[in-house]
């Protein structure tokens, strides 16, 4: 069996690859909701003979574009405090790498 050493660049590609993997989840599952919640608002508001669904198809709409709306700052925010706490690996691979 081939037992390779992780090397220094390996490590901190991975550590890039942690930190931005569990933002990435929760912007696809909030996104894909947000969507979906746009898409029932639209339809709720233009099919005819659901006019009982115009007001809250609105409502539902509204929800659906404050989600798409905010979902990427959700995942910057993620990524930073993720990055902010392996920052101290990183440095210390960082510096190892230039040496």
């Amino acid at each position: 069996m081939d037992d390779k050493k992780e090397t220094s660049m390996d490590q901190l590609r991975r550590l890039d690859e942690s930190a931005t993997k569990g933002a990435t989840v929760v912007f696809l599952i909030v996104g894909i909701i947000s969507v979906l919640l746009l898409g029932v608002g639209m339809c709720c508001t233009m099919v005819p003979g659901w006019e009982q669904y115009f007001i809250p198809g609105i409502a539902v709409g509204v929800v659906g574009i404050i989600g798409v709306i905010t979902v990427y700052p959700l995942y910057n925010h993620m990524v930073k405090r993720k990055r902010a706490k392996l920052a101290p690996e990183i440095m210390r691979l960082s510096d190892e790498l230039m040496k």
